[in-house]
């Protein structure tokens, strides 16, 4: 049950099971006693803020966070939470009787905010304080000084609405925020490997082996799990020109880290500018699936990813 305190302006969620089992799942990847404690506190915190930031209506996308990546949690004091197509905010624990928040160093730019979450002693409960929009150095804030939590959704309401992605720039290597060049994407899932039994290299690599001839290929994780189970999929949309004013566009969802398959019953979709589709398939015991289309310049479409009540869509212009 999820309590909204209009006079203190705070926001009060119950950390679920699934959560916690995340939580643990990450704890027991990492040996020193002190780390482990750091990181489950960190993965409450953000679960906490994700749900919140749900239910005010603001997509986000754990997977493609640091605070997701077992390997980046060894090396950093990280518990960031990236907002879809306006960048990651922080998460930072409190716990019961501590009267500032500590930012650590790794942290202190590149995020839109910092938020307070307060865990209660059995850790089943956490209270959103409230954040701070940035900071200009890396130190210890005060509770009194935070800003109210109804500062942060005007913000982020505020915040300009997502612009397609021109796909004709990624020709000329100006890429947007978010997508990642396939390279960085299979470095990423290859880090993982320590923690995995499977290769995640291998396994995005033959889904795009038979791409080898695009001149560019750019992807991106989507997190459309809720379980701790869950593992993001990959969405790759590659380009081949054929003339200065045609591009042959092949659009790609593929499975990470050691699943075999895609996840039964997610579908991907190519909607024209009306949001009408005109392709689209549906994983059944599928390894991959990819939808190839000729587009010419000016024109615009988009991608949409669903599975099950989560879905993912991305607006681009040719």
């Amino acid at each position: 049950m999820m309590r909204y305190c209009s006079e203190s302006l705070t926001f009060t969620v119950p950390i679920s099971l699934s959560d916690r089992a995340l939580a643990e799942q990450f704890r027991f990847q990492h040996s020193s006693p002190e780390k482990a404690k750091q990181v489950y506190l960190n993965t409450l915190a953000v679960a906490a803020v994700k749900l919140y930031l749900r239910c005010m209506g603001v997509e986000t996308n754990w997977s493609a966070s640091l605070s997701w990546n077992s390997v980046m949690q060894t090396v950093m004091d990280v518990a960031d939470l990236e907002v879809i197509g306006q960048g990651k905010i922080e998460c930072l624990p409190v716990l019961p009787g501590e009267k500032v928040i500590h930012i650590p160093p790794e942290v202190c730019s590149d995020r839109i905010g910092y938020v307070a979450v307060q865990l209660n002693e059995s850790l089943r409960e956490a209270t959103l304080l409230g954040f701070i929009k940035m900071v200009t150095e890396c130190n210890s804030v005060p509770l009194s000084e935070l800003r109210s939590l109804e500062e942060l959704i005007v913000q982020l309401s505020e915040t300009p609405e997502k612009q397609p992605i021109h796909l004709s720039k990624w020709l000329m290597n100006v890429v947007d925020i978010g997508w990642q060049t396939v390279e960085s994407l299979l470095i990423l899932q290859a880090a993982k490997l320590a923690f995995e039994f499977r290769s995640a290299e291998q396994t995005l690599a033959e889904n795009l082996a038979d791409n080898s001839t695009i001149s560019v290929q750019q992807g991106i994780l989507l997190d459309l799990g809720r379980q701790p189970e869950s593992k993001p999929i990959a969405l790759i949309v590659g380009l081949m020109p054929i003339s200065e004013q045609e591009i042959n566009i092949f659009v790609k969802v593929c499975p990470t880290n050691n699943q075999k398959y895609l996840p039964e019953e997610l579908e991907i979709m190519v909607l024209d500018d009306l949001g009408t589709a005109v392709m689209q398939a549906t994983a059944r015991s599928t390894k991959s699936i990819q939808l190839n289309f000729s587009s010419e310049l000016g024109e615009h479409f988009s991608i949409k990813v669903v599975l099950g009540n989560v879905n993912f869509i991305e607006f681009f212009t040719v």
